[in-house]
């Protein structure tokens, strides 16, 4: 039996059941019963009638049920299939990224180039260079960063530099560019007063002494083998005869002169432990360099 003949075989029963029990009451209990039944009992039949009807719409709302039952199971089957059909895992959570926006580029640090120029303000700036060869050296930062194998060659009017210089302008660029090297040009470096006399070791001395100069400025500390101390200073031609004759400078014992030579001369003087004869010894080994 299949679900659509449920309808027919429930009208079929009902009517049958109405109709018995009416036929039955009515031949069992005679006019004369009824009579009674309508005076003792006057809701009998409504009573029966009424759990009648109670008892179609029970049997309605189950048939109801299982047809409704069906169809949800249908659908929810269908609804299955097409999800599964499409690709969707049923009870998958839809994990798609949500877009936000552009992506915000990654801070990067602009590298520096050959022939770059650099504000440093109040008139001052630094040209980028790729090594300092014919510059003064100023300082260089050893860190490792962008900054590794360029020159800053810092310019501008001389009173901006002087006032850059002593107010540690350096500091600035050695941190901001790591491994960088910052430098001026010798004239600069001469108007600054920052160059000696010379740029290379004027003498050579003798084999017994070792000098290390410091051509900054314009002086050496020199040691014999012996632990003998002396000292050379590179002087302006020009100031000999005026320091020879000054007994504070060269008109002593302890002081030993050179000659003058390509508009300078060096005076040697004893160190703390140096004899006369020592410094003159020191003094008589000079050999200028051409």
């Amino acid at each position: 039996m299949s679900t659509n003949d449920l309808p027919d075989l429930e009208n079929s029963l009902e009517n049958g059941l109405d109709n018995g029990l009416e036929t039955g009451l009515d031949t069992r209990l005679g006019p004369a019963l009824r009579d009674r039944m309508a005076t003792e009992h006057p809701d009998l039949e409504h009573l029966a009638a009424g759990a009648l009807r109670q008892g179609r719409t029970q049997r309605r709302r189950r048939t109801i049920g299982v047809a409704v039952g069906g169809v949800a199971l249908v659908t929810a089957a269908s609804l299955g299939a097409a999800a599964l059909a499409g690709g969707a895992t049923p009870g998958a959570v839809d994990e798609t990224p949500v877009a936000s926006g552009p992506e915000e580029d990654a801070p990067t640090t602009d590298g520096l180039t050959v022939g770059q120029v650099l504000d440093l303000g109040d008139g001052l700036s630094a040209t980028i260079a790729a090594d300092d060869k014919g510059l003064y050296r100023l300082g260089a930062s050893t860190s490792p960063g962008p900054g590794r194998g360029f020159v800053a060659v810092v310019s501008g009017p001389v009173a901006a530099l002087d006032a850059w210089w002593a107010s540690d302008g350096l500091d600035p660029l050695l941190e901001d560019w790591p491994g960088i090297t910052v430098a001026i040009t010798q004239t600069d470096a001469g108007a600054l007063g920052m160059l000696g006399k010379v740029d290379e070791v004027p003498v050579t001395v003798g084999a017994e002494w070792t000098c290390e100069w410091f051509l900054a400025d314009d002086s050496a500390s020199c040691t014999r083998t012996d632990g003998t101390l002396a000292s050379l200073v590179v002087r302006d031609a020009a100031d000999r005869d005026a320091w020879l004759a000054d007994p504070d400078k060269g008109a002593t014992p302890d002081a030993w002169v050179t000659e003058a030579h390509d508009g300078i001369f060096i005076s040697v003087q004893a160190g703390s432990n140096a004899t006369p004869e020592d410094v003159e010894e020191l003094g008589r080994s000079l050999t200028w360099v051409d």
